[in-house]
C-alpha cells in the first residue's frame, strides 16, 4: 500500500508561530494556505486515492477537503494523526521548544502528566501504521501536521525517535512511503 502523508497548508497560527492542538480553537486556512492546497490538489489529481485520515484539527479537514475535490474519497477523522499535545496551546512554537530542549530528556519530557512527550506522539504514530497496514486499499492520504509528518518519515526511514526534535516540515509538503500489508513501513 501506498500513504501519502501531507502537511496541512499554511493557517493563521503558522504566520502567526504559534502551537494549536485544541481543535476548539479556530485555526483555519489562510488565502495563502487554501492556494497551496489547490496546487496539492493539483500536483496529486491523478493518484487514485481511496480514502483520506485526517487529524481533529480543522486545518487538516481543510487541506483534505481541498485536495479531495477530485477524489471524493471518504475522509475518516483519527485522533491519533492530532498535533502534540504539549501545554503550549496558544503559546509560541519557540516558547514550546525552549521548554523541551531545555529538558534532561527532552524525548521523554512532559510538562505534567496529562501531557505528552514526542516518545508519546511515535508511539500514537506507529498504532495508527499498524491499523492502515491491516487495511485493503491501495492508496492512503494521510493529512496531519508537521511533528507528526516527521513521526512518519523516521519511523519509515529507520531513524531514532531523538531526530524528531529538529528541523520542520514545510507546509503543503508531500512524503510517500510503502507499507505492507500486516507489518510495517
Amino acid at each position: 500500500m501506498k500513504l501519502i502523508v501531507v502537511r496541512h497548508a499554511e493557517t493563521n497560527y503558522n504566520v502567526q508561530h504559534l502551537v494549536n492542538y485544541d481543535s476548539s480553537v479556530d485555526v483555519h486556512l489562510t488565502e495563502k494556505g487554501v492556494a497551496q492546497a489547490g496546487k496539492l490538489a493539483e500536483d496529486l489529481k491523478d493518484v487514485k486515492l481511496d480514502m483520506v485520515f485526517v487529524s481533529r484539527l480543522n486545518r487538516t479537514k481543510q487541506t483534505a477537503e481541498i485536495i479531495n475535490k477530485f477524489h471524493e474519497a471518504p475522509i475518516v477523522e483519527d485522533g491519533r494523526l492530532d498535533d502534540v499535545y504539549n501545554g503550549f496551546e496558544g503559546k509560541t512554537v519557540a516558547e514550546a521548544k525552549a521548554w523541551r530542549n531545555s529538558q534532561l530528556d527532552p524525548v521523554n519530557a512532559k510538562r505534567s502528566d496529562e501531557w505528552e512527550s514526542v516518545a508519546d506522539v511515535n508511539v500514537r504514530v506507529r498504532d495508527f501504521l499498524d491499523d492502515v497496514a491491516k487495511r485493503d486499499e491501495q492508496t492512503i492520504l494521510v493529512v496531519t501536521s508537521s511533528h507528526l509528518v516527521k513521526h512518519f518519515r523516521l519511523i519509515n526511514e529507520g531513524r531514532p525517535v531523538s531526530d524528531a526534535l529538529s528541523g520542520t516540515t514545510p507546509n503543503a509538503e508531500i512524503y510517500e512511503m510503502k507499507i505492507e500489508k500486516g507489518g510495517d513501513a
